[in-house]
């Protein structure tokens, strides 16, 4: 039938994805004011996935939303990328150094992902945001290999990724392909308990981000 409800959760989703191209793309700035209601004007919807779509964002760290003072796209210093990638450092090593107990179900999720992210970098166009998704998913489960949910929840309150993800967005292929080896480099290393190799590989992997980015954080700004 036609004349069916509307399913509302993947309208949202659809919203969702659109601003967060916009936002990747530049489409909408750093700083730029997000209007309800002209969104929904503008992409013939409702006000309600709108909301739930600028929900979203905020939870990832992409927009603001300040009571009186409206809805912004995140507005992102050089600080403030030094600081997120200084803390995800911390927290992933810490993490790895008290991975332990690893059953066949653990390594093959990682591995999954592992997986996933190869198959992601060879395909053209690159799909940078699924790819992006792909390596949140990995590193949350490396960081949930340490069985301290606090943890894990502290990680995905840094909203790292997605943040700094804005930064590779232009030049998505090249960065992401000089560090995609590294995944496969962490998850060998966690799989033969090589703990301390993990760990270093884990640290490398990170400042390389941090390198990669320095030339485009005023960018971001």
């Amino acid at each position: 039938m036609y004349l069916t409800k509307v399913d509302r959760t993947a309208l949202a989703i659809e919203v969702y994805q659109r601003l967060r191209d916009a936002i990747f793309d530049g489409e909408l700035p750093s700083g730029a004011r997000l209007d309800v209601q002209k969104i929904a004007k503008t992409l013939e919807v409702s006000n309600q996935p709108v909301k739930e779509a600028l929900n979203r964002l905020a939870l990832e760290g992409l927009v603001l939303i300040k009571p009186r003072s409206g809805t912004h796209v995140r507005t992102v210093s050089p600080d403030d990328i030094d600081h997120l990638l200084t803390a995800r450092l911390m927290l992933e090593t810490f993490a790895v150094k008290r991975i332990r107990d690893l059953s066949p179900t653990d390594l093959e999720a990682l591995g999954a992902w592992v997986r996933r992210l190869e198959h992601l970098a060879e395909e053209r166009p690159f799909p940078f945001m699924a790819y992006n998704e792909a390596d949140v998913a990995f590193h949350e489960s490396l960081i949930g290999l340490s069985r301290n949910p606090v943890l894990l929840r502290l990680y995905r309150s840094l909203h790292a990724h997605y943040v700094t993800a804005r930064g590779y967005y232009q030049t998505a292929n090249e960065k992401t392909i000089a560090n995609e080896a590294d995944h496969r480099k962490i998850f060998e290393a966690v799989r033969a308990h090589r703990f301390k190799d993990a760990e270093r590989i884990v640290t490398t992997h990170i400042l390389a981000a941090k390198a990669a980015l320095m030339p485009f954080q005023e960018d971001l700004g």
